[in-house]
């Protein structure tokens, strides 16, 4: 297979496992994200050699690179912007988990008072 069509298959692949890290987040499967951006970071350096390898492929054939290049830059585009947009979705949701440990944090320290404000209770043998 040559360089440049495994460059694109690489991208294909990138592009899947982007797909499935905007599905992680949106349902909060954590295990799912890391595995996708582990995957991701792989293909990244894939991708980087492989373009290496398709633009000498190309100069060898005397095919034109920019050309080449235009095509390849399509897929690398929708690369960055799904990647945008999923860093947006993963932001959100980290902003939300913290608005919701804030409020957890609040209700714990009203029911620290609450208990301080009518002293130790037992409850079926248990002290609270």
């Amino acid at each position: 297979m040559s360089a440049e069509l495994e460059l694109l298959q690489a991208c294909r692949e990138w592009r899947r496992l982007a797909r499935a890290e905007a599905k992680a987040i949106r349902t909060h499967n954590w295990d799912l994200l890391a595995d996708c951006q582990f995957a991701i970071k792989d293909y990244q350096s894939v991708i980087s050699r492989l373009t290496v390898e398709a633009r000498n492929e190309w100069e060898h054939a005397g095919l034109d690179c920019a050309a080449r290049e235009n095509h390849i830059q399509v897929f690398i585009h929708d690369l960055i912007e799904t990647t945008r947009q999923n860093q947006a979705l993963l932001q959100a949701a980290k902003n939300l988990a913290g608005e919701q440990l804030a409020g957890l944090g609040e209700a714990g320290r009203n029911l620290k008072l609450l208990q301080r404000s009518y002293g130790t209770t037992h409850v079926a043998g248990l002290t609270t």
